[in-house]
């Protein structure tokens, strides 16, 4: 039926899921069909409407460290304060309780768990996440967090942190964060 697809040209995405790693216990290959359902479903224009080219999809090998990062940055750049913008992350998470590297981490493919300094140079930290997300100007953005210890990853612009550390779901100024875990699980 002409005419009856959902449009949104305004709208941007980053999609990854990790199942094989290169240096850490696979996860299950769902991780990564899950990733490659949630990009057709925003591609669709009959559901989500967003222009293939406006949705990055990282898979296994894909999700570097650096590509991780530069895909954040891309959307930084790509998105205005009008725009949606959508992240959704599955992968391992990890935690460090105490020293110099304490705190929660994204884990991209080449992650490295051979010591607390090793985890911290080549995962991405919840400070940098935060980070990167602050940089996106769109108003509208809603991350989606799939992997462990996501609880302490990732604050969305102006709210304090202890309702971030301690809460699943935060909704900031049409920031609204959904993890699958708290902080320490």
């Amino acid at each position: 039926m002409k005419g009856s697809g959902v449009v949104m040209d305004d709208a941007y995405a980053l999609i990854i899921g990790i199942a094989d790693y290169l240096h850490v216990t696979r996860l299950p290959s769902a991780v990564r069909h899950d990733a490659r359902d949630v990009r057709d479903l925003l591609v669709n224009p009959r559901y989500g409407g967003y222009p293939p080219g406006h949705v990055t999809l990282l898979l296994d090998g894909e999700a570097t460290r650096q590509a991780i990062i530069d895909a954040l940055s891309g959307l930084a750049a790509r998105a205005r304060p009008t725009s949606f913008v959508l992240v959704y992350i599955s992968s391992h998470g990890g935690r460090v309780v105490s020293g110099a590297f304490a705190g929660e981490y994204i884990l991209p493919v080449d992650a490295v768990l051979a010591s607390d300094e090793d985890l911290a140079r080549t995962a991405i930290s919840g400070d940098e996440l935060t980070t990167a997300l602050k940089a996106i100007p769109a108003r509208k953005v809603l991350v989606i967090f799939d992997c462990c210890h996501a609880g302490g990853i990732g604050q969305p612009k102006a709210v304090s942190g202890s309702l971030i550390k301690s809460d699943p779901v935060v909704l900031a100024r049409h920031r609204i964060f959904l993890r699958a875990a708290g902080r320490r699980q």
